[in-house]
């Protein structure tokens, strides 16, 4: 048995039999590699493992309202507008060319965000999207780095979508966790 400490996540991911997490001398989470990537047990433990999209909104009876979009949220079915965060890593994204009545679910309500692609950077297998949450179909004014999209699709999804820098794009999570305010710690 050995203890190896480092700050290298993705050494520590690939050798490890179990991870620990620890966040100014508490533990946040310890299990295995694969529990700890796929079941974040709090905001820390989500944003320092790996890229992480954030979103602030509101929960209300397992819907999740966010900026722009809504999310079913089952495990929160009690929360009464409570304050809620919603992390989404970039290839738990879904991109696609805005159109209007694009990224509605069966009800009407709005399930992506609409964005535009400021940057592509595509190396190798991956095309890594920045996008800018738009106000009526035009970039923010106020865009923040906090308030990037980043999105990682295949190249070859880009290259077949033919999409260009300066387009109005959909972006919908195909997966979030979302924590409210009193589990935050953030």
């Amino acid at each position: 048995t050995s203890i190896f400490v480092t700050h290298d996540q993705e050494e520590a991911l690939e050798v490890a039999d179990r991870v620990v997490v620890i966040n100014q001398g508490r533990i946040e989470q310890s299990g295995s590699p694969q529990q700890v990537w796929d079941q974040p047990a709090s905001p820390f433990v989500y944003g320092f493992l790996g890229d992480v999209n954030l979103f602030h909104g509101r929960a209300h009876e397992g819907l999740v309202h966010l900026e722009g979009m809504q999310l079913d949220s089952p495990e929160h079915q009690a929360a009464q507008n409570a304050k809620a965060f919603a992390y989404v890593r970039p290839h738990d994204l879904d991109v696609e060319r805005y159109s209007p009545g694009a990224g509605l679910d069966a009800e009407g309500r709005p399930r992506g965000i609409v964005a535009q692609l400021s940057r592509a950077i595509v190396v190798g297998p991956i095309a890594r999207l920045e996008l800018i949450p738009t106000d009526d179909h035009k970039p923010a004014d106020n865009a923040s780095p906090e308030s990037l999209i980043e999105a990682q699709i295949p190249a070859q999804q880009f290259k077949e979508m033919g999409f260009k820098e300066g387009e109005t794009l959909v972006v919908t999570p195909r997966r979030a966790r979302v924590f409210l305010d009193h589990a935050a710690g953030i």
